[in-house]
């Protein structure tokens, strides 16, 4: 299959950990912090059985949750595969591959959206014009404004015959209307090398977008605003050394070691930011810092989970906090699985799937 070497390549580019066993409670940092996990056994299996059973989603990465009008959640994906799973849980090996899709969650009741025709199913989202072999969107962050569902994409392009061979290439804004999901538009941001969209958090009339400066080794968030319920008409500004600026080449770093996905949020009394923890080369670890200001400086970093799905060629990438999932004491924390080994995802269809985790926190002298 053609595109199995994309959906290896996307995670190396987007992600980070490889694994470890956890323990039950994991060490805190010198700031007493403490942190027990759990898997949320709920959305396990909610989606465990919709793969394996309803014909369409089989598996997928990215797995941002954005809250609906109507009270339904939308799950964004990236690379996604499609189709059945076989009786042995194996995935077929002509399974349609997407570069992204969305699964709307009513209650339990999920429906997969993505273009195409349910028998022939392609991304929800192409570059226009493009062509999915040489240039692709994957998901960022999303967020609502009024009846519009607004989600970043990050557009990819390929540079050669390798595996590996693909860079960043722009980013833009997809909108959907919430009442079907279906495309009203696809708004360009203004160039920049920054990977807008790996966090989107809403406060005091603006919406917030985090960005990553990917340098391999290395990297950075950076931070933009813009007035909320404009994200594609108002001007962005970018956060640069303790001043919002109108230059989107200008931002400055804020924090070193993210992943290209993570979020923000507010939880108990600062703002928490937690991400697959990036200061190592493929670490295991998921980590929580905090902060009293939206841009920082976020310190206290905390190890919230090691992941125990580790071995052979398997890793684990871009995790990411719910806020709106869990509750005062607890986040619900999802990250992703794949596979150096292309052949791994075909073999079991349950490795190439999000986790779901219960991150139970214990602050000292928390605000709530």
């Amino acid at each position: 299959m053609t595109n199995r070497p994309t959906t290896v390549a996307a995670a190396v580019l987007t992600g980070l950990a490889v694994a470890a066993v956890p323990t039950a409670a994991q060490a805190a940092t010198a700031c007493a912090t403490t942190a027990s996990a759990s898997v949320n056994e709920e959305l396990t299996e909610l989606f465990g059985t919709y793969g394996d059973t309803a014909g369409r989603w089989t598996g997928a990465d990215s797995a941002y949750s954005v809250p609906l009008p109507d009270g339904s959640t939308a799950w964004l994906y990236s690379d996604t595969f499609m189709g059945e799973v076989n009786d042995d849980l194996s995935r077929p090996l002509d399974s349609p591959f997407l570069h992204n899709s969305i699964i709307v969650d009513d209650g339990g009741d999920l429906t997969t959206v993505t273009g195409g025709t349910e028998a022939a199913p392609e991304s929800l989202v192409k570059v226009p014009g493009g062509d999915e072999t040489q240039n692709w969107y994957w998901f960022g962050d999303g967020t609502v404004e009024g009846d519009t569902l607004q989600v970043m994409l990050l557009e990819f392009v390929k540079t050669g015959t390798g595996v590996f061979d693909f860079a960043f290439a722009g980013n833009a804004v997809a909108s959907f209307d919430t009442a079907d999901m279906s495309l009203t538009a696809i708004t360009d941001l203004p160039e920049s090398d920054v990977n807008w969209g790996s966090a989107i958090y809403e406060d005091g009339g603006y919406t917030y977008v985090f960005g990553v400066e990917d340098n391999q080794a290395q990297k950075y968030a950076h931070l933009a605003r813009v007035p909320s319920g404009d994200l594609t008409t108002a001007p962005w500004e970018y956060y640069a050394d303790g001043t919002w600026s109108t230059d989107p080449t200008g931002s400055s770093r804020i924090l070193e070691g993210v992943s290209n996905e993570f979020s923000v949020s507010m939880f108990q009394g600062k703002f928490t930011l937690v991400t697959g923890d990036a200061t190592q080369p493929l670490s295991a670890d998921i980590v929580m810092y905090r902060a009293d200001d939206l841009a920082g400086p976020y310190t206290g970093k905390t190890v919230l989970y090691s992941t125990p799905e580790t071995g052979g060629n398997v890793f684990t990438y871009n995790a990411k906090a719910h806020p709106q999932l869990g509750d005062r004491d607890t986040l619900l924390v999802t990250y992703n699985v794949n596979s150096f080994e292309g052949d791994d995802l075909y073999a079991d269809a349950h490795l190439y799937r999000p986790r779901y985790i219960d991150v139970d926190l214990v602050i000292p002298g928390r605000r709530r």
